[in-house]
């Protein structure tokens, strides 16, 4: 399992960039691999968003990231956003109790 962290920079609209995300994320859950996603708004600094998108792997999000339907779509973030974005794997877990 892996975890996308991808930090955004928002120097557009907010409305647009949140209906442009929108748009990539109904994209994503359809593809193979993907399990979750959240987006979060800094409270400190409200022109700064974190998503993090769960998948089941590596290569399943790459093969999303590689479509052009993807591509296409993420275009749209040109001039709203400034992305940030890497793979994260996990390191270490709370033990059980």
């Amino acid at each position: 399992m892996v975890t996308l962290v991808n930090k955004f920079t928002v120097v557009g609209d907010h409305d647009k960039f949140r209906e442009v995300l929108a748009d990539i994320g109904l994209y994503m859950r359809k593809q193979p691999g993907y399990l979750d996603h959240q987006l979060l708004r800094s409270l400190r600094h409200p022109d700064i968003y974190v998503e993090t998108a769960v998948w089941a792997d590596a290569e399943s999000h790459r093969n999303a990231v590689n479509s052009e339907e993807f591509r296409t779509r993420v275009k749209r973030l040109a001039g709203l956003a400034t992305p940030d974005a890497d793979l994260y794997a996990v390191v270490d877990e709370p033990a059980e109790a």
